[in-house]
This record gives C-alpha cells, structure tokens and sequence, in this order.
C-alpha cells in the first residue's frame, strides 16, 4: 500500500523525486530523516547570504569555534574555552584532533583563513562579522580573535562564522567568498568540507540534497542524534507537502501551510509543533531619488513620511493575520520581536488601518490621485508571502496606489532586492545569529557605507543620529546604556517607517511521530539534536 500511494503521488506531482537507487538506499539505512520545504537552500557557502534557513542547514555540515546550544544559551563548539586578553583581542583554545569531512586536520590556520574570508569585502555575510577585524595565530591550536573595537556582541557575531579548511579552499580557489547578492557563485556553493555531524554525499539544486552521518565526528561519543541519513527535498507546491506528510513520504515539513494545519492535528502519527517566531516580516520602501515605476513630478512620493505613513494606515493587518495566517500569528508593531534585546513594545508603531486617513495623507503630501510603484515578492521562502503580498496590493489600490506585483524565485529575487531594482520588496528579519537588536540596527537602519554598516538598507535610509547611536552601542559594554541606545534607535526609525512592519511570521512544523525534535523560536531545524525513535 506505501508503494501504491509513493506511485500515485509521484504521478500526481508529475515527478518522482526519489529514484530506485535512492529509495533503495533510504530503505538500507537505519535512520532516514525526510525533510520537505517550500524553497532549496539556494548556497552551500556558509559565507555567501545572511538567511536563517541557509545557516541553519549549513551548520549540519559546518561548525563555529562556539554556539547557540539547545536552550540557546552560548557555549563552545570547536573551541574549547576562550579568554578576553584586553578591550580588543579574544583568545581561542582549539579542540585537537579535529578533522575535516575530507581528513584534513582542524587548526588555527584555518581559523585565520575562514575569518578573512568572511571579512573580506565581498562576502555576503560580512555585517554578521561587523565587529570582527582579524584572527591571528598563536600557535597550531591558540588563536587570538581581533575586535575593531571593544565590542559586547562578539561571541553573537561569531556564532554564525562557520570554520572552512584552508587547505580545500585553496586547492579549489575558493579562498575568496561568493555573495548571492552579486550573483557570484564558486565551488563552496555546490560542494562542502565541514566538521560537522552530517557529510554532503549530493546536491542537485532545487530538488534534493543528501546528507549522512559523520562517523568520524568529534563528538560522535556525546552525541544524542541517532540519524544516519538526511535527504532534503524543496517542494514548491503546497498540496505535494501535504499530501508527502500524510503519506509518511516526509518526517518532517518544516514550513506547513497554515490552512492544512487543522487538518493535520487530526491525523495519527503527525504532530503538529506552531509558534511564533523571532522573524518580523516588512515592506521595504525604496527611499532613492528615483523610483523604479517613475517619479511624480520629478519627486519620489516614498521620501516623504506621510506618505510612508498612509501606506501603513492602508493595510488592513488584522485581516492579514486572521485570514491569511489563520490566526496563528500577530499584527507586528514593532522592528524585534519581544525576546530580543532592544524591544520596547511601548514605543512601537501605533498604525491602525484606516483607508480614509491615508487618503487624505496622501492629499496632504500631494497625490491626491495616488501614484505607481514597483512591487516585487518572493515566492517558496516566507510563509504566504504571495497572497498577503496580492492582499497589500489590493489594499493600496483603494487609495489610489497602483503596484505592478511580480513574483520571483528566491535566487533571482534576492538580486533585484538587494540591488535596488524595485520600489517596494519583502523582507523577513529575525535578529539571528545574534539575539539582539543591534543586527537590525547595524544591518538596516544604518546608512549604507560599503562596508560593516547598512548591507541590508534596501530604502537607502540614512538618519546621522542613529548612525552615531548604532556606532556607540556597538562597543558599550554597560548593558543597560546600550540596551536604551538600541530602544532609541529603534523608536525613531519606527516613527520614520523605511520599513512598514506587518506580523510576526509563524513556525508552522509537522513531523512524523517517529521524529523527536524541539523547535525553538528561531525557527532553526538542528537535527543533530533530534533521534528517530526504534521500532
């Protein structure tokens, strides 16, 4: 009967994504893991785009001199212990013995090498490493982390700075990152040589990765996960996820959709795990000169703040969240979710919809008659993100606001975003890896300088106040004169709206009941920590 149905859904999907070969190795191994997405991993190289979902599938392979452990709390990984030496060097104790998928040996030179390559210029998570200069080695195993300045997010930062092999990049020229936002790909973006618990055994891009288990891992001893094969699957279509869950095809969904949930939290043998989570879902408004769609009488209406207002006041995100997120999430009012540090739910936005008010902001700001925008959206990585993108569409169009909506993969997204080329995106933040408001404050609300500050200023925001504040709180170690430095930021840039925040995004999980995972609210599947059960 479990081939009949594996047959007739594979029909179903005109696909089939597992061949003879696999499903015949999936059947030989003790513990197989399917897991099923919206959207692919778009880069295997950890250095290449700052995405939670990216980072999170790459620590199965790779590993950071420290962590966020299960009660995400920070605690050593290839590091062994650390000490601050004086207000700008750290100094690491490295494991020995380590080894490399590939049985290069694990040492300080290829700390320092990873951390010059994500601080060189052009990688693609180089505001992840904002406070970070250099490494230098001590010797085979002692390595001292050098600060820009002194700076109370360090460890944060390095959390998510996964150690790469110096001597495999070398041999594959690759010493140099890649960056998804310019569009440059190497041979880190297909292959991997990580330390970490699972080694890649294949990738064929946007349709499935394997993953087994590293026999020869450091902690193989200590570990708890039982899990000898993973194989990852991007599946676009909504009802090919639930019909894959239902049929026993997937142990794990990672990104349900939330109208299938009642259904199965009925079913046996499916749980169902639904949170919100730390991420913040925006528009964000393209403050340059120009508008893509063309200006208004040689003016960009976005520059004004009225006008940015009424745009809010249009969206109706109530009805967003009971409708199109099924009530499973809230209206967000604020950059940070509540946990993290920074947030003060008091100085938050105070938009309420209200279509007749932005009208008649938009009149006083002169465009009374509205005006047109360009409108991109992501498709397969933001839960619903197409319908409540074609919902915000519909609303600006009542108050004369008309938007040429497209929708676009994430590969091809992520350049015309980043780039600049549209007037209104979508971009999800959830303050990871670094549980604290200076990753927003750093990454968007800065002003765009080429360098550590602004990678993510998509409107080209620019405010000289806050720069000094974000620059000042990012070396104030008195945690309560930095925490209201971050709370002031925050405050004035939710007043000015470069961004238009509309909820908090939900998790929405569904395992099968052989599966003991915990999910945490950053939303990050950590496998590693996960059993199947026997029998």
């Amino acid at each position: 009967m479990m081939k009949l149905t594996t047959i007739t859904a594979c029909l179903l999907a005109a696909s089939c994504s597992l061949s003879a070969q696999q499903a015949q190795a999936e059947n030989q191994a003790e513990n197989v893991v399917r897991w099923a997405q919206q959207g692919d991993i778009p880069t295997l190289d950890p250095y290449a785009f700052a995405s939670t979902p990216a980072l999170a599938f790459q620590n199965h392979i790779y590993e950071g001199l420290v962590q966020w452990n299960e009660q995400l709390e920070m605690s050593p990984a290839l590091a062994t212990h650390w000490e601050q030496l004086d207000d700008t060097t750290i100094r690491f104790y490295l494991h020995k013995g380590i080894k490399f998928h590939n049985g290069n040996g694990f040492n300080a030179d290829d700390v320092v090498a990873s951390i010059a390559r994500v601080t060189h210029p052009d990688s693609g998570i180089r505001g992840n490493a904002s406070s970070i200069k250099e490494a230098v080695k001590v010797d085979d195993y002692t390595v001292d982390l050098l600060l820009n300045s002194k700076s109370p997010i360090a460890l944060n930062e390095l959390s998510g700075i996964l150690m790469m092999d110096k001597e495999w990049l070398e041999e594959h020229k690759a010493t140099e990152p890649t960056s998804m936002t310019k569009g440059t790909e190497g041979y880190a973006t297909n292959h991997t040589n990580g330390t970490g618990p699972f080694k890649l055994e294949s990738r064929r891009r946007d349709a499935e990765m394997v993953l087994v288990k590293n026999n020869n891992w450091w902690q193989a001893e200590n570990t708890r996960h039982n899990i000898d094969r993973i194989i990852f699957q991007p599946v676009a279509s909504e009802s090919t996820r639930l019909a894959g869950i239902l049929a026993g095809e997937f142990d794990l969904v990672s990104d349900v959709p939330l109208q299938d949930l009642p259904r199965l939290e009925k079913e046996k043998g499916i749980n169902v795990k639904v949170r919100p989570s730390l991420r913040v879902m925006f528009l964000t408004l393209n403050m340059n000169d120009e508008l893509n769609a063309g200006n208004v009488d040689g003016k960009n209406p976005l520059q004004q703040q009225k006008v940015r207002q009424a745009l809010h006041m249009a969206i109706d995100r109530e009805a967003i969240v009971k409708k199109i997120m099924r009530g499973m999430t809230e209206v967000a009012n604020t950059y940070v979710a509540p946990a993290i540090a920074g947030f003060d739910a008091e100085r938050g936005v105070s938009t309420s919809y209200d279509p007749k008010g932005a009208k008649a902001l938009l009149a006083e700001a002169g465009y009374p008659n509205g005006f047109k925008l360009a409108f991109d959206c992501e498709q397969g990585y933001y839960l619903n993100a197409e319908q409540w993108c074609q919902a915000v569409q519909r609303y600006w169009s009542k108050v004369g606001v008309q938007t040429s909506l497209n929708m676009h993969t994430r590969s091809v997204y992520s350049q015309i975003r980043d780039n600049g080329r549209t007037d209104v995106a979508v971009l999800g933040w959830a303050n990871l890896p670094l549980y604290d408001a200076y990753s927003i404050n750093q990454q968007l609300l800065h002003s765009k300088d080429g360098g550590i500050y602004g990678a993510f200023n998509i409107p080209r925001y620019q405010n000289d106040t806050l720069d000094t504040l974000i620059e000042q709180s990012s070396s104030e170690l008195d945690q309560p004169t930095r925490t209201r430095q971050m709370e002031d930021v925050l405050a004035r840039a939710q007043q000015e709206l470069p961004y238009l925040p509309l909820h908090f995004e939900p998790m929405a999980w569904a395992t099968s009941d052989k599966l003991e995972i915990t999910q945490n609210p950053d939303n990050v599947v950590r496998l590693w920590y996960a059993s199947m059960k026997q029998g």
